[in-house]
């Protein structure tokens, strides 16, 4: 199944909806978003990747590169998760490394409670 992308622009927050299989065939068009967010910088951005059925190496470096780059520019990076994500996370000891929540819900909430503060 191909990468479906969805960015959601909003004032200060986008959200970034990936759903179907991150594989190395699926990083080109996954940079070319991830460049765009990074360019307009918005304050907050919420990766879901609920919707994923597939997470392959190449595409946990596209997201731990946005993590990287994001943080450095004092941007807040939310990735909703299901259980594969999880699972791979675990795995490679990158869990610690990302905000990660189960829900859009938990992300939005999250987000609204750090800006708060």
């Amino acid at each position: 199944m191909a990468l479906d992308i969805q960015l959601e622009p909003q004032d200060g927050q986008w959200t970034l909806v990936l759903s179907g299989e991150l594989d190395y065939s699926e990083c080109a068009s996954f940079r070319m978003t991830i460049d765009r967010i990074l360019k307009s910088s918005p304050k907050s951005t919420i990766v879901d990747l609920s919707r994923l059925d597939y997470l392959d190496s190449s595409g946990l470096g596209l997201l731990l590169s946005l993590s990287k780059e994001y943080g450095a520019s004092g941007g807040r990076l939310v990735l909703v998760t299901n259980d594969a994500v999880d699972n791979i996370l675990d795995l490679t000891r990158l869990s610690g490394i990302f905000s990660t929540v189960s829900s859009l819900e938990e992300a939005q909430q999250m987000l609204a409670d750090t800006s708060v503060g």
